[in-house]
């Protein structure tokens, strides 16, 4: 079986994504701005010897087709590399080198296991079923985000299935999370502007209290929806209030954009010489699994590497464009577990965020079994 062989052989390459991915977490670049980092894995991708190679693809995006036997069939992979405008706190030698950006969530461990992903199958060629396209996504961590602009472009163009992957701290070292439906919220990010000769704090606030209402009168009992405010900036004329809406309902969002939309006009006629402002930025989409995807990882999972543990987990409230592949095409996003009480245990997005290096053998060793 080809995994088991891969399975033996990967432990070879071990030494090596380690050290790239050292380099990668020592040159980090944020959202859209990933030109040294594309070509980095453009160049890697080329030392393999892969010859069906694009790159530009939607901005900052490489991906690689690698042919097997048989192209009536195509599995693709995907892997993230941007980084965080987060300032690098750690004390270890391979330290971001860039002052005020960080591979803080991880992004640097997916892009080097499907690196590693990528040579392990070149080096098994002649054992290779079928077509293998490895998609390297930029931009994920800032919304419009990468993954619709590259699907945009083709980067799904006669691609049959999907898997995602993230490395997750908050499950444990030796854990894979799944869930056969929904996995990630839909994210999206709305600003209010209130210009008024009146207490504008004082209507920032009425705002603010009513949109709770929302969520208490109009949304199901067991529907999940959260409204969060992370930012209000007020004088007494001006304020200007950020926030984000999540949920896994695409008909509840359309409700809360029209609710959110009349409570502005509603407080525009009870304060006079006021006017609102509603600005949608969007965001991404919920995330839904599709089953037959999540079957797949779990037997190869249970086969290949039967000391990992498999724990169905419930919904995330966090946002991931992943979600863009699989409303395409069918196909799966999971978790492997990065956390422990020594190495890694700061969350995702944490100035001393960081993960041991095993985990992102794990991480590979899961991809090529499926």
């Amino acid at each position: 079986m080809l995994s088991l062989l891969i399975k033996e052989e990967i432990k070879n390459y071990f030494p090596e994504m380690v050290k790239l991915r050292r380099y990668m977490h020592m040159n980090p670049e944020v959202s859209f701005h990933e030109k040294n980092t594309a070509k980095f894995i453009e160049n890697y991708l080329r030392e393999l010897g892969i010859k069906d190679i694009k790159t530009n693809i939607g901005l900052n995006g490489v991906i690689a087709r690698i042919k097997g036997k048989d192209s009536s069939k195509t599995l693709a992979f995907r892997a993230d590399f941007d980084a965080l405008p987060i300032n690098d706190e750690k004390d270890v030698d391979y330290k971001s080198k860039v002052q005020s950006t960080m591979h803080a969530c991880g992004h640097d461990g997916h892009t080097v296991s499907l690196l590693a992903t990528c040579k392990v199958l070149i080096e098994n060629i002649d054992k290779l079923p079928h077509d293998i396209v490895a998609i390297f996504q930029y931009g994920e961590e800032q919304a419009p985000g990468g993954a619709k602009p590259m699907i945009d472009a083709g980067c799904l163009e006669n691609v049959d299935a999907i898997f995602g992957a993230h490395l997750w701290t908050p499950l444990p070292l030796g854990t894979l999370g799944y869930g056969y439906s929904e996995l990630c919220a839909a994210a999206d990010r709305f600003e209010i502007k209130i210009t008024s000769n009146k207490n504008s704090n004082l209507i920032a606030a009425d705002f603010i209290s009513q949109t709770q209402q929302i969520v208490s009168r109009f949304a199901k009992p067991r529907e999940t929806l959260v409204i969060t405010f992370g930012k209000l900036e007020s004088t007494k004329n001006n304020a200007s209030i950020t926030g984000t809406i999540r949920h896994f309902n695409k008909e509840l969002h359309k409700m809360v954009i029209s609710k959110l939309k009349k409570l502005c006009l509603s407080l525009e006629k009870e304060y006079e010489n006021t006017t609102i402002e509603f600005i949608y930025y969007g965001g991404y989409p919920p995330l839904i699994n599709h089953k037959w995807g999540v079957e797949e990882i779990i037997a190869t999972t249970s086969v290949i590497l039967p000391e990992i543990k498999l724990k169905e987990i419930e919904p995330l409230m966090i946002g991931e464009d992943f979600a863009y592949y699989l409303e395409n095409i069918p196909g799966a996003f999971f978790l492997i577990g990065a956390g422990n009480n020594t190495f890694a245990k700061y969350p995702h997005h944490h100035p001393k965020f960081d993960f041991e290096s095993y985990d992102a053998y794990c991480f590979n060793i899961s991809q090529l079994s499926i």
